[in-house]
C-alpha cells in the first residue's frame, strides 16, 4: 500500500504542473542539457551518454531517463550548435524528446578570454500514456488504450564564461504546450510548464595539479517551489574529480570522474535525507563520454 500510494504521487507529478524536466545531477560535467547557449563553449567537441535511475527502491516502476548529447563550435567559433536525444519513462508514462541548439558566442575582451553566449533551441516531444495501467476504483472508458501526442517547444539561455567562471541563466517550455486535455476539471490539462535555470561556477587554483571548483544551481518553475543545488568538486590533474552536492529538496549526492585519454566516465549517487528514502532508495546516475579534439587554437584546454 505504501508503496503503490508513492506510484500514485510519481505519476501526478509527472502529468499535473510540477518538475517535468528530467532530474540530473551529473550536469557538473554536461551544463549543456540545462542551456542551449552552452553549445559550442567547450575547447572540444563532446559527445556524451547518460543514464539515470531515479529512486531505485521502486524497482520496474522506477523514473528512468536516458540521453545522448553533442554540441560543437562553427564558424570561427562563433557560433555553436548542438543537439540532445532524451528518453524519459515513470511508471505508465514515458517521453522522447529531440531537440536541436542554436547559440551564438560574442567576445568581450580583447584576448577573447571572456564570452557572452545566447542560445536558442527547439523541441519535438512525444508524451505517451499508458492507461491500461491506471487502476481506479471506478473504471473510467476515457482511461483506456494508450494516449500519445507530439508537441513542440522551445529554450531560450544566456551564458557568461571564461576559463575560471561562469554564469548560466535559461527558460524551458517556453510555449507551455499542453499534450492532454483533462477530462474532468480537478487538476486541470496536462501541460508542460516553464522551468529556469540559473547556475553560477568558479574555479579556484589551489595547486599547479589542485583545483576546487564551488558551484550552485537554483531551480525553479511557476507553480513549484524553487530548489537549491550547492556543490563543490575538487579537481587533480583535469583528469579525476571528485565531489559533493545539497540539494534543497533534501537529498545528498556523491559524484566522481575520471578522464582517460579522450575517454571520460562519471558516476553520482543521490541519498535522499527525507521520509521518501526508506522506501524508494537512492538514486543512480552514470555518464559516459567522448571529448573530440579541436585541432584548432582554443582559449584553453583542460576537460571540466
Amino acid at each position: 500500500m505504501k508503496k503503490s500510494l508513492i506510484v500514485l504521487l510519481v505519476c501526478l507529478a509527472a502529468l499535473t504542473k510540477a518538475q517535468q524536466l528530467p532530474m540530473y545531477s551529473q550536469y557538473l560535467n554536461n551544463d549543456y542539457v540545462l542551456n542551449p547557449a552552452i553549445a559550442g563553449s567547450k575547447p572540444y567537441f563532446p559527445i556524451q551518454i547518460n543514464s539515470r535511475t531515479q529512486w531505485s527502491g521502486l524497482g520496474t516502476i522506477a523514473p528512468k531517463t536516458n540521453t545522448l548529447s553533442y554540441h560543437m563550435p562553427v564558424a570561427y567559433d562563433a557560433i555553436g550548435i548542438g543537439a540532445i536525444v532524451m528518453q524519459d519513462e515513470t511508471g505508465p508514462y514515458s517521453q522522447i524528446g529531440v531537440t536541436l541548439s542554436f547559440a551564438y558566442h560574442i567576445q568581450l575582451d580583447e584576448d577573447d578570454m571572456t564570452r557572452l553566449s545566447l542560445g536558442l533551441s527547439g523541441l519535438m516531444t512525444q508524451h505517451t500514456l499508458n492507461q491500461d495501467d491506471l487502476i481506479f476504483h471506478n473504471a473510467d472508458p476515457e482511461f483506456q488504450g494508450s494516449y500519445s501526442k507530439i508537441v513542440p517547444d522551445a529554450s531560450f539561455g544566456a551564458y557568461l564564461y571564461s576559463n575560471i567562471f561562469s554564469l548560466s541563466a535559461s527558460a524551458h517550455q517556453l510555449f507551455e504546450s499542453t499534450f492532454k486535455e483533462s477530462v474532468q476539471d480537478i487538476f486541470g490539462d496536462n501541460s508542460q510548464v516553464r522551468h529556469y535555470f540559473v547556475q553560477a561556477s568558479y574555479r579556484i587554483d589551489i595547486y599547479s595539479n589542485l583545483a576546487i571548483e564551488p558551484s550552485l544551481l537554483v531551480k525553479s518553475t511557476e507553480v513549484s517551489p524553487t530548489q537549491l543545488d550547492v556543490n563543490a568538486r575538487a579537481i587533480i590533474n583535469n583528469n579525476y574529480w571528485a565531489g559533493l552536492s545539497l540539494r534543497s529538496s533534501e537529498s545528498l549526492v556523491v559524484l566522481a570522474g575520471l578522464n582517460m585519454g579522450n575517454l571520460f566516465l562519471s558516476y553520482s549517487y543521490d541519498y535522499g535525507i527525507n521520509s521518501l528514502s526508506s522506501v524508494a532508495s537512492g538514486s543512480h546516475e552514470i555518464s559516459l563520454g567522448f571529448n573530440i579534439n579541436d585541432k584548432r587554437k582554443r582559449r584553453h584546454s583542460y576537460y571540466w
